[in-house]
């Protein structure tokens, strides 16, 4: 117990090391983990409401073939907050984004361990730092549409993993007109 406690706390080390750096090593005693389990961390939706630190990036933007790193990171402030008994995001200047939680028929996601050359948390680092198949934390998705630079309008998706109390981790993706950004997400603080 007090080294899973240790490893919780661990990770919102490394959580909030990402949202200031953008590069995370995870510890590495959590080989002696199970990560076939399913994780203790299990909030529910008023759980998650409050307001957080969002951090975008780095991403990585791929057309014909070619993938031109995108080492920005952009922080906002955003809100999570119960709506017509859904949880929104509310993000000044954006539209409202309504978040559905993912159940098991939704595949397992997949996140990389480095977006464009620079490291991240991948999803198969979440399962080990918590000692558990990541794929059973409480995932959200979300869809929204965006405006680009030119005037267009686009659809984009959220998707975040409730990993550890006060952090949401995922990533964001839109496609237009054979070019695709997917971006590293951070939410911290709520």
């Amino acid at each position: 117990m007090q080294n899973q406690g240790l490893r919780r706390g661990a990770l919102q080390a490394a959580l909030a090391a990402l949202a200031a750096a953008s590069v995370l090593a995870l510890p590495t005693q959590a080989q002696d983990t199970d990560p076939t389990g399913s994780c203790a961390y299990q909030p529910s939706i008023g759980d998650l409401v409050g307001v957080y630190n969002a951090t975008v990036g780095p991403g990585a933007l791929t057309s014909g073939g070619a993938t031109i790193p995108m080492a920005t990171i952009e922080t906002y402030q955003t809100t999570l907050a119960v709506m017509d008994g859904g949880l929104v995001m509310i993000t000044e200047g954006s539209p409202t984004i309504s978040l559905a939680l993912v159940g098991g028929e939704e595949p397992d996601w997949v996140g990389p361990d480095n977006v464009a050359g620079t490291p991240v948390v991948s999803t198969a680092d979440l399962g080990l730092a918590l000692g558990c198949d990541e794929n059973s934390l409480v995932r959200l998705i979300g869809t929204g549409i965006a405006t680009s630079q030119e005037g267009r309008q686009f659809e984009f998706t959220i998707r975040l993993i409730a990993a550890v109390s006060g952090s949401l981790v995922g990533g964001m993706s839109w496609t237009i007109d054979g070019m695709t950004m997917r971006q590293r997400l951070l939410f911290s603080g709520g």
